[in-house]
């Protein structure tokens, strides 16, 4: 398929554009996609959650969704809000995303087996997440590019915190957040044991260009594309 396809959902029409050519050839392969679900991000309301599931249904023969549980409570913490309400607040809101994926899934029909769901805290203690991990760490060590562009990521998160002023606490978190993200980013065929995988999201952000951009440093895996799935109206767009 061509860039800027539209494709029908449930009340939604949906939008998709891969971040260049080697992005489109991984995208018309449809083997793997994997959803990143910003948990606590009000964009994935119930409506449009199921919009992008169906819309990764009907393009993928695997999908695999990823909730985002991972460095919650430390921007939490960074806010000044004690262990406890931090804890109580996070839970909450991981709760809340499990449900709106569950029925998103549940909407999916027949085709629900072929969606795997799990939160990043199961993934880090993976091998074959690990050792994507040992990767990017190291290229944060020691390539300026790829540093540069994770800690862009790292304004990008803290960014969405509110108007307060941010911290080195607030960046710590926010760092922490990027580091586990990272391996997603750049080799989901190794993480998911497929040869090809795209990353579905509904924005661009620092490190999906950069990896889509063809970097002279470190790079995402061959099989590693990246596709932009957001509600072809802009009023459904925007939070």
């Amino acid at each position: 398929m061509p860039p800027n396809v539209l494709a029908e959902a449930p009340g939604i029409e949906m939008r998709a554009e891969p971040l260049g050519e080697n992005c489109e050839r991984i995208w018309q392969r449809a083997e793997h996609a994997l959803v990143g679900i910003s948990t606590g991000n009000s964009y994935f309301n119930q409506e449009r959650l199921t919009a992008l599931l169906d819309w990764a249904g009907n393009h993928y023969g695997q999908i695999d969704v990823v909730y985002v549980d991972t460095a919650l409570d430390d921007m939490l913490l960074a806010d000044g809000r004690t262990p406890e309400s931090a804890a109580r607040s996070v839970k909450g809101t991981v709760r809340d995303a499990r449900r709106r994926i569950r029925r998103a899934v549940e909407k999916q029909g027949p085709r629900a087996e072929r969606f795997r769901v799990r939160a990043l805290s199961e993934l880090l203690e993976l091998p074959e997440y690990r050792a994507v991990r040992e990767r990017t760490d190291r290229a944060f060590e020691e390539d300026a590019e790829f540093t540069a562009t994770c800690e862009a990521m790292v304004q990008e998160v803290v960014a969405h915190r509110g108007d307060s002023a941010i911290t080195e606490a607030h960046l710590r978190a926010g760092l922490a957040y990027v580091q586990a993200e990272a391996p997603l980013f750049t080799d989901c065929p190794a993480i998911f044991g497929v040869s090809a995988s795209v990353v579905l999201y509904h924005m661009r952000t620092p490190i999906s260009e950069y990896l889509a951009g063809d970097p002279q440093g470190f790079r995402a895996a061959p099989g590693q594309g990246f596709v932009i799935v957001r509600p072809a109206e802009p009023a459904l767009a925007t939070v």
